[in-house]
């Protein structure tokens, strides 16, 4: 009897092999499975939720001569236009009609302006000339102040109405509001990679919002409920102050602005729309850091030798000693390098110059360091930069671009005044400048058929001028300067004080406001003429102490006298405390005690009424 021969064994390889193709095999039934039963809710914030349920958009209601009610138009919430341009579109798209929705925060809403010369109003514009075959709907869905966290929330409403395009602008807001991340931490390449690979399948989503679930049920606590609306730290401080060094919770921020990414491009994703991301650009030559400081780790003895040398270089600088300037920032650098006012000042020095690459570097870093940071720092550039290259999405450079056509133009790409307003709100030129680079992307992409021609660009900036409120602009030019004035940035306050002026010269608060900042920068003479002539223009009560107060300090003591006492008749509660005590020291000054008592009298008789007032 011949023994039974003993079963073939099956190689290592081919039981790995056998296993892979099951497991694909039940993978991709599964993928199917999901595909075919379940639609994918839109992505939520892991980190914060919103309190409030004002919707965005609300529908238009149209009633017929019948009484039949029907909604043929959706528009911004009249509850939300402190925040947003007033738009509308058609509830049902017609045919050959292409919807583009532009996202982000004020540059995209046309700060300081308004939509009109925004660069989502240059695309309404440019669209129509260069590709008559469709019909263009652009709307500006642009938030003040709003950050990528709250731009998500914008786009998730949108999502429900035929969009073909969205354009994302942002990244300057990211550090306005406070919020709690925790253990938020950045992930490597590999684990965040695979994530984002398997959100694009069915299964991958479905297993993401499993997790969501069951990590929402264990700790709901640890997601931050956020206002309904933006609430900046700003508002809760005069200028600045509340605002401290906090690397930990820069980072947390930054990595929220990566997940808030991949959060819109699902969006955009499952409501079938592309998306088309616009790198920012800041201001950097001509807007000082908004707050800046040593290192914590400096001690008192030296924070004073450092200040005795950063004020040296500031008169150094103002006299145009830029080499003394240079050795004195460099000396403090020596020892901390952590002050952003120091790199901008530095960046000034390097740029008059005419080092402009070595200028540019230390502009970007004051950004960097700045405590209030309210400029695109270069971790959330990054962040955007490395997004844009790794997903399907329309790069659209604006931040090369403007730097190419700065070069050609200025001989530097340091930006400045010329190309923005403020920190980072581009003038209406500059806003041109973004709807041709989003078109030339466009074109690149085939979704338009052309980029503008030099007679097609001429005619619509006619167009687009023709549309400019010039008062509107001024009054907007006034509220910078209101603004930049408060934060203590006289240099840019008087700038914008100054534009206003030119649009509308009898505006007695910013002649108030160039009045003051000229005083403040010790142009004294310079700030008599300005007073006189807004006292010439009008009466203005907020100017007649710190007039009077001017007049004295250069020895005008009549005309001085005269204004303080008009502060006094024009001003009530600690203001004409303060006008009061204010004429009595010039009194006493000059040797008339009986009068400076009375004046200091009456302070005290005043303060006393409202310490005691319920």
């Amino acid at each position: 009897m011949k023994p039974e021969n003993p079963p073939r064994r099956i190689g290592l390889g081919k039981k790995v092999a056998f296993s892979i193709v099951i497991a694909t095999a039940l993978l991709s039934v599964a993928e199917l499975l999901v595909a075919w039963f379940w639609t994918p809710p839109p992505p939520s914030d892991p980190y914060v939720g919103f309190s409030g349920s004002i919707p965005l958009l609300v529908p238009q209601e149209q009633v017929a001569e019948s009484g039949e009610i029907s909604v043929e138009r959706f528009g911004i919430n009249p509850a939300k236009l402190i925040w947003f341009n007033p738009q509308s579109f058609p509830a049902a798209k017609s045919p050959n009609t292409y919807r583009i929705v532009c996202l982000g925060g004020s540059t995209t809403f046309g700060r300081p302006f308004d939509d009109s010369t925004s660069f989502c109003g240059w695309l309404r514009t440019f669209l129509p000339m260069v590709d008559p075959s469709r019909n263009w709907e652009v709307i500006n869905a642009g938030g003040i102040s709003y950050a990528s966290y709250r731009v998500a929330r914008v786009m998730e409403e949108f999502s429900d109405h035929d969009v073909d395009l969205f354009i994302l602008y942002t990244g300057q807001n990211e550090f306005l509001e406070r919020r709690t991340y925790g253990d938020l931490i950045e992930t490597s390449d590999v684990p965040r990679r695979l994530a984002a690979l398997a959100s694009k399948t069915h299964l991958g989503q479905a297993i993401g919002v499993l997790v969501d679930k069951m990590r929402t049920a264990e700790s709901n606590s640890e997601i931050q409920l956020m206002s309904g609306e933006v609430d900046e730290i700003l508002n809760h401080s005069i200028g600045p102050a509340k605002y401290h060094r906090d690397p930990d919770w820069y980072r947390g921020v930054e990595n929220h602005f990566r997940i808030n990414l991949q959060r819109m491009l699902q969006i955009s994703e499952a409501c079938g729309a592309k998306l088309a991301i616009v790198t920012p650009a800041s201001n950097l030559r001509d807007c000082s850091p908004f707050k800046s400081d040593y290192d914590d780790g400096i001690d008192a003895a030296t924070r004073t030798e450092l200040d005795a040398l950063l004020n040296s270089a500031r008169r150094s600088f103002a006299e145009g000693l830029f080499d003394r300037t240079r050795e004195d920032l460099e000396t403090i650098l020596q020892t901390d390098d952590a002050n952003a006012e120091v790199h901008f000042l530095l960046g000034r020095t390097l740029f008059a110059g005419q080092q402009f690459d070595l200028a540019a570097e230390q502009f970007q870093r004051a950004i960097d360091l700045d405590i209030c940071p309210l400029r695109a720092t270069t971790p959330i550039k990054q962040r955007l930069r490395q997004f844009i290259a790794e997903n399907p999405v329309i790069e659209v450079d604006f931040e090369s671009h403007l730097s190419e056509l700065a070069k050609q133009k200025l001989g530097n790409d340091c930006f400045g005044a010329e190309l923005f307003l403020d920190h980072v709100h581009p003038t209406v030129d500059v806003h041109r400048e973004i709807a041709l680079v989003i078109l030339k992307s466009l074109a690149d992409n085939r979704i338009v058929a052309a980029e503008p021609t030099t007679n097609q660009i001429q005619e619509a900036t006619v167009a687009v001028e023709k549309k400019i409120d010039y008062r509107a602009q001024a009054v907007a030019f006034r509220n910078l300067a209101k603004v930049t004035h408060w934060a203590g940035k006289f240099e840019e306050a008087k700038r914008n004080a100054e534009f206003a002026l030119q649009l509308l010269p009898e505006d007695l608060e910013s002649r108030f406001i160039l009045a003051d900042c000229l005083d403040k920068e010790g142009r004294r003479d310079e700030a008599i003429g300005q007073y006189n002539k807004l006292f010439q223009y009008g009466d203005f009560a907020r100017a007649c102490q710190p007039f009077g107060e001017l007049l004295a300090a250069e020895g005008h003591y009549d005309a001085a006298k005269a204004y303080l006492m008009q502060a006094i008749f024009v001003s009530q509660g600690w203001r004409q405390v303060s006008a009061y005590e204010s004429l009595g020291r010039l009194h006493e000054f000059l040797g008339e005690q009986d009068l400076a008592d009375e004046c200091f009298e009456n302070a005290e008789r005043i303060r006393g009424a409202d310490e005691s007032a319920p």
